[in-house]
Parts: C-alpha cells; sequence; structure tokens
C-alpha cells in the first residue's frame, strides 16, 4: 500500500524509485554488494509487494487495491501471466514465502491498526495455474493488541515480511513509530492462533519483504526515513535469529523497496531479486508516476 501519510513527513521532494542511468550497468557498494537494474515492471504491477522464486519463474503480486492475483515473470522481469484464485480474499497482501510443497501469501497490511482479519493463504504449489485450487487460510493474531481503533501510522502491529523455515513461519513487523521488527513464530498447520514473539530488533527502519537462502540466512529489505533503501543480514539457527549486517542501496533519490527473494548463489556470492513500487515523481508543478523496478543483487 502506498505509505502516504508516513512518505509525507519523510521526504517532501523527490520520492521516486527513479534510477540514473549508472545502475543499469553493475554498482558495487562497499566492495560487497553489487546490484543492477534488471526491468522497468509491467503496468499491472505498480504496487509490486511480494517476490518468490519458483520453476525459474520469478512470481509476484500487488497489495491492496488488487484482485487475489499472483503475478509470474521470467527472470528478465518480462510478464508472462497471471492467475486470479477463487478462494481467497485479497485485502492487503505484503509477502510470499514457500517451503517444499505450499506457497504462503500473507495479508497482513495492517497500516491503521485496526485489522482483525489477518491471514495467511496456504496454496499448494503444484496448484498455482489452478485458479479453482482448494486454499488453507490461517487466522492469526497479535497477542498483546488490545486497542482495533483506526489510527495513524503509529503502533507496531504491521507486518510486510514473511518467511518459512524448517516446520514454521516467520513474519517480521513493521514498527512505524520506533522503527523496530519483532519477529513472530506461526503454525503452518494451526487454522486460528495468537503469532509468538521469538524476538526484536531495533533496526533504525521500515522492513518491507523478507526471504531464506534455504540455509542460514534471512534477507530483510526496507526503507529508513529518508526513503534510502537497505538489506540487512540475519543468521537463523535452531529457531533463533541474530541480527548481522545491514547495507544501503544506493538507489538515486531513494526508493520504497517492497520485496525481495533468493535465487541461487554464483561465484561465491548469493544472487537475489529484490523489487520496489511505482512512485510519483516532482517536477516543479508536474507529477507523473514512475514505473514498479525489478533488480538483481549480489552479496
Amino acid at each position: 500500500m502506498q505509505k502516504l501519510a508516513f512518505l509525507s513527513l519523510l521526504f517532501l521532494g523527490f520520492t521516486s524509485c527513479k534510477t540514473p542511468s549508472k545502475t543499469l550497468s553493475t554498482v558495487s557498494i562497499k566492495n560487497t554488494i553489487e546490484f543492477q537494474l534488471i526491468k522497468d515492471l509491467d503496468a499491472d504491477l505498480t504496487e509490486t509487494s511480494g517476490l518468490e522464486y519458483y520453476n525459474d519463474l520469478i512470481i509476484t503480486h500487488n497489495d491492496s487495491g488488487d484482485q487475489p492475483t499472483l503475478y509470474f515473470l521470467d527472470q528478465k522481469g518480462n510478464l508472462l501471466y497471471s492467475k486470479t484464485y477463487k478462494n481467497m480474499n485479497a485485502v492487503d497482501w505484503e509477502d510470499i514465502t514457500k517451503d517444499d510443497t505450499y506457497l504462503y501469501i500473507a495479508d497482513t497490511g495492517n497500516n491503521y491498526g485496526n485489522r482483525k482479519d489477518l491471514s495467511i493463504y496456504k496454496i499448494a504449489l503444484k496448484e498455482l495455474d489452478n485458479e479453482d485450487a482448494v486454499v488453507e487460510e490461517l487466522h492469526i493474531s497479535y497477542p498483546d493488541q488490545k486497542n482495533f481503533t483506526k489510527g495513524n501510522q503509529d503502533h507496531p502491529y504491521d507486518a510486510e515480511s514473511i518467511v518459512a523455515i524448517e516446520n514454521d513461519l516467520y513474519l517480521f513487523s513493521k514498527d512505524w513509530k520506533d522503527q523496530t521488527t519483532v519477529v513472530y513464530k506461526i503454525n503452518k498447520n494451526k487454522k486460528d492462533q495468537a503469532v509468538q514473539k521469538v524476538s526484536s530488533y531495533n533496526i533504525k527502519g521500515l522492513v518491507t519483504g523478507a526471504t531464506f537462502n534455504g540455509k542460514n540466512t534471512v534477507l530483510l529489505c526496507g526503507y529508513n526515513s529518508s526513503l534510502t533503501p537497505f538489506v540487512f543480514k540475519v543468521h537463523y539457527k535452531n529457531g533463533t535469529f541474530e541480527f548481522l549486517e545491514k547495507q544501503e542501496i544506493g538507489i538515486y533519490g531513494g526508493a520504497q523497496v517492497e520485496a525481495i527473494s533468493y535465487l541461487t548463489t554464483k561465484n561465491n556470492k548469493e544472487v537475489y531479486y529484490f523489487s520496489c513500487e511505482a512512485a510519483n515523481i516532482r517536477l516543479g508543478e508536474d507529477e507523473a508516476l514512475s514505473q514498479a523496478k525489478l533488480y538483481e543483487l549480489k552479496w
């Protein structure tokens, strides 16, 4: 969802994913991270909010305002096709993740802190091409939330990032006020549950996406109070998370980075894709909408 209230407080000038031509070639950061623009995304994906890699395809979706639709791209960012599922709802889809059997869709966007219908949708990977697929819905809640009055973006009960690790799902919260993140554990098979707090960390930014490399690393993405995007490496072991290293991504003009997915490991570097939403560009008295963008990142 476009975070207008928050962004207007943070950034009064040029706020977009606009990228100068120099990022069309590989850009290195501190000799550890490399990133490059893959493609401006299709106009149907102005609010790309989650990414997952499966069967050599990039799967993405929009957040609020769209149908319960997944979009399937090739590795060059070209939109190949989409599927709209009859047995799901889409209030505010924010991220997706997978294990060996299922894709999980986090309908957990909660900008105003008033939702009582937070859900994780669970669809079999083998059924992704079936718009009539049977879908399980996991209803979740925050154990310490007592107030559901609609308010401003000043609460800790929003979350846009989810990963599947071993037998559990882990949700990373997005705290508009304190810019910390809380890690919550979710049972993959329990229909109604309060999420279980695992740990928290003062990340000094808004966490908007997460991915797991299948071994021992979760990579988070997001942006800080000046719209500077970042990635944060988190070590995972036996149900615990150690926050290790934060690196900013030098996209000119800032970017509302929303999603990230692990692809592979190549030449001793892990390869990820990340995407950012379209955003308004203000040029004097005129405004235009930049396209959403897909990037490759190596770390």
